[in-house]
């Protein structure tokens, strides 16, 4: 399970401020979520309270009343004077009910008392902590700091006419009274330092024990957007690198020169390290590597919003292919508390299309390691309404569930080589142009059925024994040292199996290099997926037009088992799949046969285990679970529709040398008689399985107990 979980809370559901009503929430809010979060380490919950201004302008009068999350649409905008709720609310707000509470910080404070006291009482051997958030657009709650006293901060993207916070910009004096600057604001003062200060003056006295920063502050001056100072669409910059990254990095030692010891969570942008870097110089690696005690950023949400999986998926993967500390985190968003949606619902159709994806992402470590995502945000429990309603707990709560279950311990099939280090330390214009068309061509290659979801980094490569990759493919950008360089040749040398990509100058530097190679300027994103057909990996379709995005698919490797999770924007089309081994037949289901490939047509989201692989010319073959029907087997997973067939079967890694296949049958009470047919293989490249020659009918895989173990 995860050992970690946050709920993100809005203040809307405190509809009322006294003390038992505010108490039942919070009470409310752990026993919802309590199948989740029962054998977590920690619990926290994180406040949408406002946008992040209540810091700015906290001056520690906790009887001041505070602007909050109490609005529908952009809470920058004019309040909507009609009431016509057909008006767009990126036009005006709304109230989200008539007569909203007013918060004081003393409400504010008294709310993060009551959710740490009935956290106990729910959880005595679990660490509660509650946070707030900081945001960096108008979006939220009301901002007179943002948009009306010092617009000077906001020199980023424009939302709704208002822009966006600049975490390197300094601020115009100012004479109020402020927590840190009880004085006032002196001229040019850093807003890192600010705002640093601040939040250590208010999460003491709110007795608050983190802070969060969204929408990619900390990161980039205009977070959301593919063009930026060193790339602005058209021509690339590289003479603006070192004062850009500079400002980036210069802006988190300035926050914890004013807040030094509070942990800081952050949400990252929408894009790649690779994109990052190319238009706004993002030293992510610098800023990891600096000490300044942040988690990394989580998977996007923007997937949610645009269909954009393959951009999830590779955000992610270059963002924790190294990390700051020892953790990475994966965010569900189930609600949005502004702008009436409920992902659930209305974006995913009450499918878990973004649970089983992004938990598919593993990263390698120094020791050899496969890391799953074991912290896990929820965003957010509450709706635009300030309601909590069961369904959206109980309905994809099973699958967060799962998802970890299931999530790799072992290289994926694909393992990305991914030079964050190189990347993000990068001065030359080619390198900023490989990394920027580099990064979005495999973007649109996930997007388009190449199942990338692993990854390591180069440093971390050099570490590992290159025994750890025989069973994967590597995927690589060219390399930008010859160390990495010379350690691929190593692994092509010895039998591994390497696909480089990068644009026409890179490619042309590694022709000695014997390897599988794109040029991502001169190719679609598909034909990376093609290459793959030179491993064994075929993955076709039909019904396809061009312009029509195929199957999202990521594939982990999990207990000896392949498990599939595969998003589909259309169902009408059949996907035909064969892996080196053969056919994958996935349990539960069916593969028609045709010209030795397998036939599939599946749903919207699915997520599929895989622990028979088939070689034949044709027919239909069915997999499924069985009933165990005797007290020695955990499980059966039975085989139909075999017809002299090469049939490889991979039993759970406990049992891998004592599973049994034998014909298709209740048998109870007695063990059922052994297909000596089928030995045990331990294959340096594909692992451990059984494998069977020759077969046609029925047959049954049988897992017996570890106490029934030779």
């Amino acid at each position: 399970m995860y050992k970690h979980v946050t709920l993100e809370v809005s203040f809307k559901p405190f509809k009322q401020t006294g003390d038992e009503y505010i108490r039942n929430i919070c009470a409310g809010v752990f026993e919802q979520w309590k199948p989740l979060i029962k054998n977590c380490e920690t619990v926290s919950i994180m406040f949408w309270a406002s946008d992040g201004s209540e810091i700015l302008e906290y001056n520690k009068d906790m009887s001041a009343e505070m602007e909050w999350c109490r609005y529908i649409g952009t809470a920058n905008l004019p309040l909507n004077p009609t009431g016509d709720d057909a008006v767009c609310p990126h036009k005006y707000k709304y109230y989200y009910i008539e007569n909203p509470p007013v918060i004081t910080y003393g409400t504010m404070k008294r709310i993060v008392e009551l959710f740490k006291e009935e956290g106990k009482k729910a959880l005595p051997n679990a660490k509660i902590l509650v946070g707030d958030t900081f945001d960096i657009g108008p979006e939220f709650a009301q901002s007179d700091f943002k948009y009306n006293r010092h617009t000077e901060i906001c020199t980023g993207q424009i939302l709704d006419k208002l822009g966006f916070v600049d975490c390197t910009a300094t601020l115009n004096a100012d004479d109020r009274a402020y927590a840190a600057y009880p004085d006032g604001i002196p001229q040019d003062t850093p807003l890192g330092l600010f705002l640093g200060k601040q939040c250590n003056e208010f999460l003491k006295d709110m007795d608050m024990d983190f802070v969060w920063l969204s929408n990619g502050f900390g990161f980039s001056a205009d977070p959301w957007s593919l063009q930026g100072r060193v790339y602005d669409g058209e021509t690339y910059h590289p003479e603006k690198l070192k004062e850009t990254r500079e400002k980036v990095f210069h802006f988190w030692k300035l926050f914890r020169e004013g807040c030094p010891d509070y942990p800081v969570r952050v949400r990252g942008t929408n894009n790649t390290v690779g994109v990052d870097y190319s238009t706004d110089a993002v030293p992510i690696y610098d800023i990891y590597k600096g000490g300044f005690n942040i988690d990394p950023p989580p998977n996007s949400p923007w997937a949610a919003l645009n269909d954009n999986y393959g951009l999830e998926i590779m955000g992610h993967l270059t963002r924790v292919c190294e990390l700051p500390g020892k953790d990475f985190l994966f965010r569900y968003y189930i609600h949005d508390p502004w702008w009436v949606n409920t992902p659930w619902y209305d974006r995913y159709g009450s499918e878990p299309i973004d649970i089983y994806l992004p938990m598919a992402i593993t990263r390698i470590t120094e020791e050899g390691k496969v890391q799953s995502a074991d912290k896990l945000n929820i965003l957010s429990i509450d709706n635009s309404f300030g309601e909590m309603p069961d369904s959206c707990v109980n309905e994809p709560l099973p699958h967060l569930i799962k998802a970890k279950k299931d999530a790799g311990d072992s290289p994926a099939p694909l393992v990305l080589l991914y030079p964050v280090r190189e990347y993000s330390t990068a001065f030359e214009e080619k390198t900023i142009k490989q990394m920027y068309k580099g990064d979005k061509y495999i973007v649109d290659a996930i997007n388009n059925s190449f199942p990338l979801n692993c990854v390591v980094s180069t440093d971390i490569f050099l570490k590992n024994s290159l025994e750890l990759y025989k069973r994967s493919v590597i995927i690589s950008p060219v390399p930008e040292t010859e160390e990495i360089k010379n350690r691929l040749v190593e692994f092509i040398k010895d039998g591994g199996r390497v696909i480089l990509y990068g644009t026409t100058e890179y490619i042309e530097s590694v022709k000695d290099i014997k390897a599988v190679k794109v040029d991502v300027e001169q190719s679609e994103p598909t034909l990376i997926r093609e290459k793959l057909k030179e491993f064994g990996y075929a993955i076709d379709f039909n019904n396809f037009h061009k312009g029509m995005k195929t199957t999202t698919m990521t594939i982990a490797n999990s207990d000896n088992a392949l498990f599939f999770s595969l998003y589909n924007q259309t169902t009408a089309l059949d996907m035909f799949l064969k892996f080196p081994l053969g056919i994958p037949v996935f349990i539960g289901c069916d593969a028609i046969i045709e010209n030795g490939a397998g036939k599939y047509r599946f749903g919207r989201c699915e997520h599929l285990e895989c622990r028979v692989y088939v070689q034949q010319d044709s027919g239909i073959v069915s997999v499924r679970e069985g009933v165990p029907g005797n007290k020695k087997y955990r499980r059966k997973i039975n085989v139909k529709g075999l017809e002299n067939a090469t049939v490889y079967l991979f039993p759970e890694q406990y049992c891998i040398n004592d599973a049994v296949v034998g014909p298709t049958g209740n048998h109870y009470g007695i063990a059922p008689p052994i297909d000596e047919r089928f030995k045990v293989v331990h294959d340096r490249v594909y692992g451990s399985y059984l494998k069977g020659e020759n077969i046609s009918g029925d047959i049954t895989l049988y897992m017996q107990f570890p106490q029934y173990l030779k």
